[in-house]
């Protein structure tokens, strides 16, 4: 984490908000925080969008981040499961919701961290 004022440029507000939800996503990384608590912290699309151009937050969609890093723990984890794996198995690993996990299995598709194959199941590439 970087302190306010960092190289990462985001103001103050914006680095405390951050900051907030590094501390509450520690434990679940993939409990995406709602539109109401990111608004609770003043965290709407532009500053969230910017706190992602930064590094310091993974925006897999509008309304969705999670911590920076997420994309690779996700397939790390997801690597846990039997090859190839659906997207109820992958919700149920990652312990998250259906509205963060397809945004963030697009990510993981795009990253090239997985790969969707015809019948909407996926596998983690190996690296």
């Amino acid at each position: 984490m970087q302190p306010p004022g960092s190289a990462a440029g985001l103001p103050p507000e914006v680095e405390r908000a951050v900051a907030t939800l590094e501390r509450e996503l520690a434990d679940t990384p993939f409990a995406a925080p709602t539109a109401d608590r990111l608004a609770e912290l003043g965290l709407d699309d532009r500053r969230a969008a910017a706190a992602a151009r930064a590094g310091r937050l993974l925006r897999v969609a509008p309304g969705v981040v999670l911590p920076s890093g997420a994309d690779e723990l996700a397939a790390s984890w997801l690597a846990d499961l039997p090859q190839p794996f659906t997207a109820a198995q992958a919700r149920q690993r990652l312990g998250t919701t259906r509205r963060v996990l397809l945004p963030l299995l697009t990510h993981l598709d795009r990253a090239r961290l997985t790969r969707r194959l015809p019948d909407d199941r996926r596998e983690v590439r190996r690296r």
